[in-house]
């Protein structure tokens, strides 16, 4: 192996290797804020819980505006989040209206514009393979009949089971239509959904689920 070669393999790995740790370190941090801040549900356009947190002047516009009147407030004990709107979609999913007027209806740049419904960043769902009843041998497909994007959000599996894809935004509108107790489909806030994902992942030993920051 050439001497260019060799340094080229050194500044491949050790650029591999920082890029975990800092990845690391990130997910330790969304361990630590979904712990921290419950980082429920937001509206289409909202910035990451924090940013949010900080721009979000709790004049509920965005509240009055949503057409489905998903827009829910966080009730006075929910601390720093208290007043901030938010969604539960097992209650009401978010409609992914046209034009999306809660976005709109923002004049404190908490909520962003967004291009088109695929766009949108609200969070991911999350199969249960528990309360999923596909994984009691029974035959449902209503979770994958409700998403807007069939194919590029969700699929049903060779196996018959629902699969949460990439392109899924967070609507909700799969777990509203869940018909078991506890649901067999969750939606995630990015942040809680980042901490779900970083209990199934250890990066070469450099994370420890138990670690705190």
């Amino acid at each position: 192996m050439s001497e260019k070669d060799q340094a080229y393999t050194r500044k491949g790995f050790f650029g591999e290797f920082f890029s975990v740790i800092k990845k690391g370190v990130a997910n330790q941090v969304d361990r630590k804020i979904a712990k921290v801040l419950e980082a429920p549900i937001r509206p289409p356009g909202a910035l990451d819980e924090v940013e949010f947190l900080a721009a979000c002047t709790r004049c509920k516009a965005c509240v009055d505006a949503c057409p489905p009147h998903a827009i829910r407030i966080m009730p006075i004990n929910g601390g720093v989040a208290a007043g901030t709107p938010y969604l539960e979609p097992r209650i009401q999913p978010c409609q992914l209206c046209d034009g999306f007027p809660c976005i709109a209806a923002c004049s404190d740049a908490a909520l962003l514009p967004v291009a088109n419904a695929r766009q949108v960043a609200m969070g991911a769902a999350v199969i249960n393979n528990v309360s999923c009843q596909t994984f009691d041998d029974k035959i449902c497909t209503l979770c994958y009949d409700a998403c807007p994007f069939p194919e590029e959000a969700m699929q049903i599996s060779p196996d018959f089971h629902p699969q949460v894809l990439a392109a899924c935004v967070g609507c909700g509108l799969c777990e509203k239509a869940c018909p078991v107790t506890p649901v067999g489909v969750k939606t995630l806030s990015p942040v809680n959904h980042r901490a779900w994902r970083m209990e199934d992942e250890l990066y070469f030993g450099l994370v420890d689920k138990g670690d705190e920051i």
